[in-house]
């Protein structure tokens, strides 16, 4: 009778700690989602960044939202064009390492990315166009002013190296 009971307590702490594994993964895995997600500090990771990121990351939360929205709305779109980009991608890699090398081959295969990266930055300045329209005089010069402080922030804790 002891050793069942003794079995029964071991499956009942084995049960407990897989669920405890679990749930302390669980909460690591929102952390770090959250962390990739854009919420929290902008400025540390995306204010040094020029294009359309900067862009995003200095919107007001709600006009964020508006973007991913824009997004999700016109996802076929955006899915067509990452799998365009992996493909000009692929032609790029089997160019480089192709035998014997053809620089024409791979000047063709950047072309082709480039007006992928065109189409998805066009449809991208669309999504921002529309949403900046929206926005009040006041509210497009505190955008401005926020993109030239995230930046001025970013510049400021990470100087440039000083050249030898």
């Amino acid at each position: 009778m002891t050793e069942k009971k003794t079995n029964s307590k071991r499956s009942w702490m084995k049960a407990l700690l897989v669920v405890s594994l679990g749930l302390n993964l669980a909460v690591v895995g929102l952390v770090i989602g959250a962390k990739l997600s854009g919420h929290g500090d902008r400025r540390a990771h995306f204010a040094g960044a020029t294009g359309l990121r900067m862009f995003m990351h200095a919107l007001p939360d709600d006009h964020r939202r508006e973007v991913r929205r824009y997004f999700r709305v016109h996802r076929t779109q955006v899915h067509a064009n990452g799998d365009a980009m992996r493909e000009a991608m692929q032609t790029i890699h089997v160019a480089i390492i192709a035998r014997p090398f053809n620089p024409d081959a791979l000047h063709a295969a950047f072309a082709a990315q480039r007006v992928h990266i065109t189409t998805s930055t066009q449809d991208a300045q669309k999504a921002f166009v529309a949403i900046i329209s929206r926005m009040t005089d006041v509210q497009r010069t505190v955008y401005v002013n926020t993109m030239k402080e995230q930046r001025r922030q970013w510049r400021k804790d990470h100087p440039r190296k000083q050249k030898p």
